[in-house]
């Protein structure tokens, strides 16, 4: 099969779904491992995909890269791992031993907790299960599991039980990640059933801090979690333009870049 061949077929993959993985493109095109990654390394270079492990995802610029529509956790975990990495440094050093925390869902979210077995000691609640896997090795973690139905292949739990449990908490501090912020909606989500229980975390928490990479400003997802100023501090990374920037601050949003 020529090269253009297995490229295109390739990219038409990552038009109808958010990731192929190396041994799809091999079975699909019936090419060897080393010529799909010489593809795939090709691809990147033209800006129509992004490598991320074990395969690759459309890349967001792609202009034939479906709207709305939410990658899934395996792509999202390898995206601008840097900047996620960054962000949750900077989370981690404005919390202080003996605090409680509520730690949503997601990537960047995901990264702050492998960062918080040297703070001692900590209360942590969280409805996020790879959040949770990590803090349970933690002997400076004082866990709780917010129980509740689990959202597939995002691994997040939610629903009736999730939002009665927070309800009966009072939280130093929570940690939010979103899929998208924009000045008039603010910010928002993909995902209706974690709706509930982001309001909840906010409303029982002195603080609320919002976890988000440069990336997920002006996009628009599917529900609104709360106004782009109803929040107390937003971390991001500096890649955020400077038209982002005075958006935030015009705004009147206090917020950091890292």
């Amino acid at each position: 099969m020529l090269k253009q061949q297995r490229q295109d077929i390739i990219s038409r993959e990552l038009r109808n779904r958010s990731f192929i993985s190396m041994e799809e493109a091999m079975a699909l095109t019936d090419s060897s491992r080393s010529t799909i990654r010489r593809d795939m390394d090709e691809m990147e270079a033209d800006g129509r995909i992004i490598r991320i492990r074990g395969g690759a995802s459309a890349a967001a610029q792609h202009p034939e890269q479906p709207e709305g529509l939410e990658p899934a956790y395996v792509v999202r975990q390898d995206m601008y791992q840097d900047e996620k990495q960054r962000i949750a440094k900077a989370a981690h050093d404005l919390i202080h031993e003996n605090e409680t925390l509520l730690l949503g869902s997601g990537t960047t979210v995901y990264e702050l907790s492998r960062r918080l077995n040297d703070i001692s000691p900590l209360y942590v609640s969280t409805n996020d299960l790879k959040s949770a896997m990590v803090l349970a090795e933690y002997p400076n973690i004082n866990l709780t599991v917010l129980g509740g139905s689990l959202r597939e292949n995002h691994f997040s739990l939610n629903g009736y039980f999730t939002e009665q449990f927070i309800t009966q908490m009072h939280a130093d501090k929570c940690f939010l990640g979103i899929d998208a912020v924009d000045r008039n909606i603010g910010y928002m989500n993909f995902a209706v059933e974690e709706i509930q229980t982001n309001k909840a975390m906010l409303r029982n928490s002195r603080q609320s801090i919002v976890l988000c990479d440069h990336s997920k400003f002006d996009k628009v997802a599917f529900v609104s979690i709360c106004r782009i100023n109803e929040i107390d501090l937003l971390i991001t990374g500096r890649e955020l333009s400077e038209e982002h920037r005075q958006m935030l601050e015009e705004a009147g949003v206090r917020y950091m870049t890292v």
